[in-house]
């Protein structure tokens, strides 16, 4: 078995990513279903919102340490003639996005601030369809592989290369995922207690979240790697720029009639912000602490997707997602021991196939392995060395001809 299946290159900060990852969504969640899920953020769903942005703005904290950690380190020093014949050093090191960024720079970075507003009133549209209806919130988080497979096609066509491997792995993620998706409508179509005549308003509500979140991560990385910008401070714009607009959204949804029809009974949202400041003031000391530290593990948490976007793909963003759908669907289905068992078979299918499309997994059969990054950047130290080789050879053969002439 081992001669088909290898283990490939892990790096241990994307390992580190995961571990923080899944430490700071554990005390999100705990926080969110705290004290019988009687906490003010259940009642307020645009207060969650807000703690959000406010969490994206938070990160100017550890852009603040980073920033004065490579000042303590001192810049290159580069020459008057190094930076008019190196444009692209200058760029680099002397703060792009300040100095470089153009109107239709700054037109696109809004339009990234857009795309997750938008996102957050979606989903706010999604609860009160929700409401209507008299149902439980159980479209969540079933559609988060759409995300990943429009970035896929959108690549292919963008001419982004796709090696056998990967292809193969993804395919089998596809089927697996629409497989669950079939499963989870016709147990939910077949329920005869379930209103099915809100099953398409929410499916596309679910289905235009996770159109908004494929554009925001492309938009996102390409933004990071052409205009060099940390994580920290695109995390830092979104907030500065969000935070007031979803507060100013806030104010006037109080004034209209869905801010007006706030009730005093735990199972309706509310979206109006001057109840909330009644609220707020009568809450105890948990939901003080959870006020406090929530937009801070938000702001954790969002720093956390970025940087593995950064640092590594947005692919690398799936394994995360799959292990908290896959602990949230077990959760929804603890009693029933066929839907468990079916659960659990579709996650290690998916995880070990993302491996191999991360090539943190090898296959070594049907020529799986023959175009890994590895493979492909040895093939091209040979070649490179063959080469070298090649010129000094025809540079001893030119003065050998030289010396007998």
């Amino acid at each position: 078995m081992k001669f088909c299946i290898s283990l490939g290159i892990f790096d241990l900060k994307y390992f580190l990513y995961l571990t923080l990852y899944a430490i700071f969504e554990i005390i999100i969640i705990s926080f969110l279903y705290i004290n019988d899920g009687n906490n003010i953020n259940e009642k307020h769903p645009l207060l969650n919102s807000l703690f959000l942005f406010s969490g994206y703005l938070l990160n100017f904290i550890p852009g603040w340490f980073s920033n004065k950690k490579s000042k303590s380190k001192g810049n290159p020093i580069i020459n008057e003639k190094e930076e008019e014949n190196n444009k692209s050093i200058k760029y680099i090191y002397n703060n792009p996005f300040e100095k470089y960024l153009s109107i239709k720079d700054i037109s696109k970075f809004c339009f990234i601030c857009m795309i997750l507003l938008l996102k957050e009133l979606n989903n706010m549209a999604s609860r009160i369809l929700i409401e209507n209806y008299k149902e439980e919130e159980e479209y969540e988080d079933k559609f988060n592989f759409i995300p990943f497979l429009i970035i896929y096609l959108f690549s292919k066509y963008n001419t982004q290369a796709y090696y056998k491997h990967q292809n193969f792995s993804f395919l089998i993620l596809s089927l697996v995922e629409i497989i669950k998706i079939i499963v989870f409508l016709y147990r939910k179509i077949s329920n005869s207690s379930y209103n099915n005549s809100s099953i398409i308003p929410k499916i596309i509500s679910e289905i235009i979240d996770c159109i908004l979140y494929s554009v925001y991560f492309l938009s996102l990385k390409g933004t990071m790697e052409n205009k060099f910008i940390s994580p920290y401070k695109f995390n830092f714009i979104i907030g500065i720029i969000n935070t007031p607009l979803i507060i100013i959204i806030y104010f006037i949804i109080s004034f209209t009639s869905l801010g007006n029809n706030c009730k005093d009974n735990k199972d309706n949202y509310c979206y109006n912000i001057f109840t909330l400041f009644k609220d707020i003031i009568n809450i105890d000391i948990i939901n003080s602490i959870i006020l406090i530290s929530f937009p801070f593990f938000l702001g954790i948490l969002v720093l956390l997707i970025n940087k593995t976007i950064y640092d590594f793909t947005i692919y690398h963003l799936y394994i995360p997602f799959l292990i908290e759908n896959f602990i949230s669907d077990i959760y929804s289905n603890d009693k029933d021991t066929i839907v468990i068992v079916f659960l659990i078979s579709c996650f290690c299918i998916e995880f070990i196939m993302i491996l191999v499309f991360l090539e943190i997994i090898e296959f070594n059969f049907c020529n799986f392995n023959k175009n890994l990054k590895r493979n492909i950047e040895l093939r091209a130290i040979i070649d490179s060395s063959l080469s070298i080789e090649d010129n000094c050879d025809d540079e001893i053969n030119n003065e050998r001809n030289t010396y007998i002439n």
